[in-house]
């Protein structure tokens, strides 16, 4: 009995990825407050210095961050005879935390700190426009409303370092100050928060990680009148449909999720992952919860291997596998396992499972670069080949290499049937294929990396995300209020307003462009080396490898239950 109420007690996961939805952030120095928040979403500085463990934070390289009040009349807004400081006179953490200079982990830009923005990029800025910028965030901030992610551009709003010094928690200065007057600031081993450390993932990174969405049966709406306000093409024949979002789940104790738009009037779907009392609960009054993102690789796969986007077939398997046994012996990842708890453990080094995998910052350069050709290359793969060849004719080679008297054809032919491994070994035993066309590194990219759709060919899939994948539950209830706002106000001085706010704030449809390499323009060899020599830096990427293969063994039982009489 103990164990069952246990089970009861716990998170509500992803039931295509297996992650939390509840995931927790802390901030590094120089980000706002609404950088952090914690398991239920709220802002705060917890655990607070005097909560932690001091000797194992001075161990882990932690800071202290002091919190000066608002008012000390160091503001231009309210002081204009106020001068701010040097950018040289803030603290810079990368003094005092050691990490910065072994750590090898990195953004896609190249820098160190973990986020998208390098901090130095602040040099020579306005400090007017700075003290702007503040007053902006602070005054529109909607966070004071909202629990959990920030609120559009706002979490991004402040690239520069704050009004405040940061010291590590070992140093003497600790005992000159009041707890209460101290932030603790933890560092990228740090486990005191049960968060992720903002000095390991950027808030960009992390757009979506709280985003909960479920499959609703249609019979949960109750009054007809109640319309599906957004729907995809797919819900005109199936029994299912999507609900609205929310800002993650609350464990089973507490309660339902609280969603908009209330699609079909659902506003609290009752989402779960285990049927605990199938006897007397059919399994279509149980939503199933997803990250949007995830439901959109589900959908990626399902059109390409099924043919369509396959909801009767999801949810077939997740019928004859929707006990607890069932849903835990999934083969999800090592370090989704090693973080399901009744509290997701926010374990150091795997950031990874926080990050979107559809909108990676700045993955589109790092392709483009990465896929950029020094010179124009033959597209003709055997007249590049040919020219490798002769290019070593010159070089002496043992008299042992057998692969110098094979005709190129042949050996284009033995290494398109090598793997990136054997094809290792293959150039360093004849120097007759130290260069390979091109053809054969996009090979090695599509078979190695098929979640890597910006390397898929045109026509191959013509999947467009739905746009359920670029906003949060905070965004859409953001713009929800600024509408009913502008619709109190317009309608005040007898202005239609439905059609003036759809057109002044009208809710988001589009989803940014989808790269695609193109096959003979880009340098296959280039994309598939920089991506495994920074694959620890892209966080989305292998997020995205890891749901990909979630997926891959969904498809692959949703087949064995769909055969199944």
């Amino acid at each position: 009995m103990m164990e069952k109420c246990n089970r009861q007690r716990g998170d509500i996961y992803c039931h295509l990825c297996g992650v939390s939805f509840n995931i927790a952030r802390s901030r590094k120095p120089g980000e706002p407050d609404l950088a952090s928040w914690d398991y239920a979403g709220q802002q705060c500085a917890e655990p607070g210095i005097e909560e932690v463990d001091l000797e194992k934070c001075a161990q882990n390289g932690c800071l202290a961050a002091i919190s000066y009040p608002k008012n000390d009349g160091d503001n231009m807004l309210e002081d204009p005879d106020y001068v701010p400081p040097d950018e040289d006179d803030y603290s810079d953490p990368r003094e005092y935390d050691s990490e910065y200079d072994s750590d090898t982990s990195m953004s896609i830009s190249g820098d160190d700190n973990g986020d998208s923005d390098s901090d130095h990029d602040n040099e020579n800025k306005d400090p007017q426009v700075d003290c702007y910028s503040d007053w902006l965030a602070e005054t529109l901030n909607p966070q004071a409303r909202f629990s959990g992610e920030p609120v559009g551009h706002f979490g991004f709003i402040n690239k520069r370092y704050r009004n405040e010094s940061v010291f590590p928690i070992k140093s003497t200065t600790l005992s000159d100050y009041d707890p209460e007057e101290l932030e603790h600031i933890p560092s990228r081993t740090c486990t005191e928060a049960n968060a992720y450390s903002g000095f390991s993932i950027s808030l960009e990174e992390m757009k979506g990680c709280r985003t909960a969405q479920c499959l609703v049966h249609k019979s949960a709406i109750q009054d007809p009148s109640q319309s599906i306000e957004f729907h995809e093409p797919w819900e005109v024949s199936e029994d299912w449909f999507l609900s609205g979002l929310s800002d993650g789940i609350p464990s089973r104790d507490c309660g339902y999720p609280k969603v908009w738009p209330a699609q079909g009037g659902v506003d609290r779907p009752r989402a779960e992952n285990i049927n605990f009392d199938p006897e007397w609960t059919p399994p279509q009054d149980l939503p199933m919860p997803f990250h949007p993102w995830c439901f959109d690789i589900f959908c990626r796969q399902s059109k390409a291997r099924l043919n369509r986007i396959n909801i009767s077939g999801l949810i077939k398997w997740r019928n004859a596998e929707f006990t607890y046994e069932d849903f835990h012996s999934f083969p999800w990842s090592g370090d989704v396992f090693e973080g399901q708890d009744q509290f997701w453990q926010h374990v150091p080094g795997k950031e990874y499972l926080a990050a979107n995998p559809l909108y990676v910052p700045g993955l589109e350069t790092f392709l483009l670069n990465a896929g950029r050709k020094e010179e124009d290359l033959s597209h003709d793969e055997m007249e590049e080949f040919e020219f490798s060849n002769k290019s070593h004719t010159s070089l002496q080679v043992g008299h042992d290499d057998v692969f110098v008297s094979l005709p190129p054809e042949i050996r284009l032919l033995l290494a398109n049937f090598l793997d990136a491994g054997d094809l290792t070994n293959l150039r360093v035993a004849s120097k007759t294929f130290t260069s390979l066309p091109n053809s054969v590194w996009r090979r090695l990219v599509r078979e190695e990396m098929p979640w890597l759709w910006e390397s898929w060919s045109d026509g191959e899939e013509d999947h467009v995300p739905s746009f359920w994948t670029t906003v949060t539950a905070n965004d859409l209830l953001f713009l929800k209020e600024v509408r009913e706002h502008y619709s109190a106000q317009l309608s005040d001085v007898g202005t239609p307003t439905s059609e003036a706010v759809n057109s002044l704030l009208p809710f988001p449809k589009e989803v940014p462009n989808q790269l695609r390499l193109l096959r003979g323009s880009t340098n296959w060899h280039g994309v598939y080396t920089q991506i495994k020599k920074n694959w620890s830096s892209l966080r989305g990427l292998r997020n995205r490898q890891r749901i990909w293969e979630n997926v891959e063994e969904i498809i692959k039982r949703i087949e064995k239950y769909e055969t199944q009489v």
